[in-house]
């Protein structure tokens, strides 16, 4: 891969925050979570969040880029609301709602840089991303619907 723009790595920096704290919201769920079936929806994403860092990452170190650590990132929404949020007292729906407006903000967050960046590489990842977003909001749907 050829060397990224700083503008593109910056994107793919803020996308890494993005998974980061998808999946820090997620974990911070899972021990609150006592149906068995919402815990291993909650795995799953997680799983699939972590993975989303990863290939985030070799994509950065490929384009010539140095990883930073995830951290505070004005540039983000702020999601310390969710974080907050007592999950003991919530069904079921209510979580997985949660959950659906999560995904939905990591979606428009991942068309809107799709639609901003000019490399082809980043803009593949983008829209893989955006994907993948639909996927869950379309899983978690489903549940909601059930």
């Amino acid at each position: 891969m050829a060397k990224l723009s700083a503008d593109a790595l910056h994107a793919l920096q803020m996308a890494l925050q993005n998974e980061a704290d998808t999946s820090q919201i997620y974990t911070h769920m899972l021990p609150q979570v006592e149906n068995r079936e919402l815990r291993e929806m909650l795995k799953n994403l997680i799983a699939e969040e972590y993975e989303h860092e990863k290939k985030i990452r070799e994509m950065i170190l490929a384009g010539g880029g140095q990883l930073r650590e995830p951290e505070q990132n004005p540039a983000l929404l702020d999601r310390q609301a969710l974080m907050d949020i007592e999950l003991k007292n919530l069904r079921m729906e209510e979580l997985i709602s949660l959950a659906l407006e999560n995904e939905k903000i990591s979606r428009d967050f991942y068309q809107m840089q799709c639609d901003r960046v000019t490399d082809p590489a980043v803009k593949a990842i983008f829209k893989w991303l955006k994907e993948e977003e639909e996927r869950h909001i379309a899983d978690l749907e489903k549940r909601l619907e059930a």
